[in-house]
């Protein structure tokens, strides 16, 4: 079978899943019609490296974007909701690694190219194309020339050289660690070519994730302290104004090089708890989400008129993070058997309404197709004497309290979970108790989004139930969780995603192998490899693939959610919204 054959099974395969699972958590009262998935596998990172980029992208000016659907009024305003904290706005810098309101940055700042969460493909935006040389050692961007900050001042190559030169400066910021593949980045007219030490064919895909700042601004200022107070980037809507706890307002773009957005503005209504983001929109205050729905509130959602849910399969996985510079966390068979013990289809089924898809303990999730070890994903199972037995074949023994320990060490860990978010709560006390019964005792702690990334960011936990996203791409979803390099010793903070403090000689061989690797074949059995190394170490204990779902009104005040396929919140779609009428 071919790669495009077995690409467009996934998507079928998976499309239909998700269609299931949100009619079994909606009583059949149906989800959006553009309902779909990006499961269309990544092609291979060979096929994603291409001499020329061209034969993959769609389209790039505005024609694509314009309304197919009923309707062609203009104006007035688009309501999104969102959960975030007074704190999540103090800092407005797309560098800043935790603590922000992303979904924000994502509307006001862009990359050179998009990832489409539905196709599974790169898309053009701040850039037209892309060519590598023949060793994959030198990959050329062109600029889009209809590009312009909100300012008014022309978008160049020298601004994609001053934000990758930042990078550079602040490794903090350099969350992926793509420095230490390159060895320069340059702008020629037009022209923006990154050189790397070696071939690094992921790389395409990992920018997808870098927010281009413009140099006139950032290049005054220094930028690991800039909390970018009023930001100027080259989105759909511009910055306008923030009211303290209640608001954000953003201004329509007239002159966004994709179009200009229908309404005239956005406005953001912040709220503070997960629920009060449910009830804004069951009580029709906003329009749709950044995502937030309580998956309890799902059925009563979708039974209103106009409701529709986006549902598409995630670049980012919920799991309980286990530090493994505890001491007693860092022996695989505690870590085994309390991965044992957690029963998976229940979680999702019951704190999740079946709303999501499960989590593979070899990482790489159902989107990345062929390139997912079958052998890893089928290798945990829920058993707790099973569980229970590998514990004791360990040497540990029960105590009156009905604790297992060793050497007078008890099995008792904290396990800090989100506040404010009544499903994540209801989660954490499943699992504790599933823990509990296994015969570990659990220390319940509570934390803001923020505070967990950054308990998570410098290893001040012991059990941390939270969600990862990573870069569409197998090797990056790899390497920058799991690479030592990319982990820290506990009081510092990580300059990448490996939170787990996870460090294996083996695991580090393999992705330096496949870093470098062009043929497709080869690579897949790299993967696999790091797949089933993972799976054997128990590096951390699955929960859920944290799908998109988000819900909208379409047709109640505004349309043209879904005129084209993407994500609804995606600057693509966001600019065909527009009013009824």
């Amino acid at each position: 079978m071919n790669m495009k054959k077995r690409k467009l099974s996934a998507l079928l395969a998976l499309v239909l899943a998700l269609l299931l699972a949100l009619s079994g958590c909606s009583g059949g009262t149906g989800g959006s019609s553009s309902a779909s998935s990006k499961a269309d596998a990544p092609e291979s990172s060979k096929a994603e490296a291409p001499v020329s980029s061209k034969a993959e992208e769609p389209a790039s000016s505005a024609e694509e974007s314009e309304p197919e659907a009923q309707g062609t009024a203009t104006g007035g305003t688009l309501r999104m909701g969102a959960y975030v904290l007074d704190t999540q706005m103090s800092n407005k810098s797309p560098f800043a690694t935790s603590g922000t309101f992303t979904d924000m940055l994502d509307i006001l700042y862009e990359p050179l190219f998009t990832f489409n969460e539905k196709k599974g493909e790169l898309e053009p935006a701040l850039a037209t194309e892309y060519s590598w040389n023949d060793g994959f050692t030198e990959l050329t961007f062109t600029i889009n020339p209809d590009v312009k900050w909100h300012d008014g001042t022309a978008f160049s190559a020298e601004d994609v050289a001053c934000t990758m030169q930042i990078l550079k400066d602040v490794p903090t910021f350099d969350q992926y660690a793509l420095w230490d593949k390159l060895s320069d980045v340059k702008a020629d007219g037009d022209k923006v070519v990154f050189t790397c030490s070696q071939p690094f064919t992921a790389l395409p895909r990992y920018l997808t994730k870098v927010k281009i700042v413009p140099k006139h601004i950032w290049e005054n200022e220094d930028a690991e302290n800039f909390i970018n107070e009023t930001p100027v980037g080259t989105g759909p809507f511009a910055w306008d104004k923030y009211t303290v706890g209640t608001s954000v307002e953003l201004t329509a773009f007239k002159d966004y090089w994709n179009g200009a957005p229908k309404v005239d503005k956005m406005l953001i209504v912040l709220y503070n708890t997960s629920p009060n983001t449910t009830l804004g929109l069951l009580n029709g205050e906003i329009d749709c989400t950044t995502g937030t729905i309580a998956m309890s509130s799902i059925p009563e959602f979708t039974s209103k008129e106009f409701a529709q849910m986006d549902i598409y399969a995630g670049l980012g996985n919920f799991s309980v993070l286990i530090n493994h510079e505890n001491e007693l966390l860092s022996d695989v068979a505690v870590r085994k058997a309390m991965a044992m013990a957690i029963n998976q289809p229940e979680l999702i089924s019951r704190g999740e309404y079946n709303g999501v898809l499960p989590t593979s303990i070899g990482w790489l999730p159902d989107l990345f197709g062929d390139y997912v070890s079958e052998e890893a994903k089928n290798s945990l199972a829920f058993d707790l004497e099973a569980a229970q037995k590998v514990l004791e074949d360990a040497g540990y023994t029960k105590g009156d309290d009905g604790i297992y320990q060793k050497d007078g060490k008890r099995l008792s860990f904290t396990y800090h979970n989100a506040s404010g978010a009544p499903a994540q709560q209801m989660e954490a006390g499943m699992i504790q108790q599933w823990l509990l019964n296994l015969g570990v005792e659990i220390i319940p702690k509570l934390a803001t989004w923020p505070e967990l990334t950054s308990l998570a960011q410098t290893g001040k936990y012991d059990l941390l139930q939270m969600g990862i996203n990573f870069p569409p791409d197998p090797y990056a979803a790899l390497n920058s969780c799991f690479n030592s390099s990319m982990t820290a010793p506990a009081g510092e903070s990580t300059p990448g995603l490996n939170y787990f403090r996870y460090r294996s000689d083996e695991m580090d061989g393999l992705l330096e192998q496949a870093s470098a690797e062009t043929d497709e074949e080869k690579l897949k059995d790299l993967y696999y490899q790091m797949q089933d190394l993972l799976a054997k170490d128990y590096v951390f204990l699955p929960m859920y693939n944290s799908s998109g779902h988000i819900p909208y009104y379409d047709g109640a005040a505004v349309t043209g959610w879904t005129d084209y396929e993407a994500s609804v919140k995606s600057n693509r779609n966001l600019i065909n919204v527009r009013p009824v009428g």
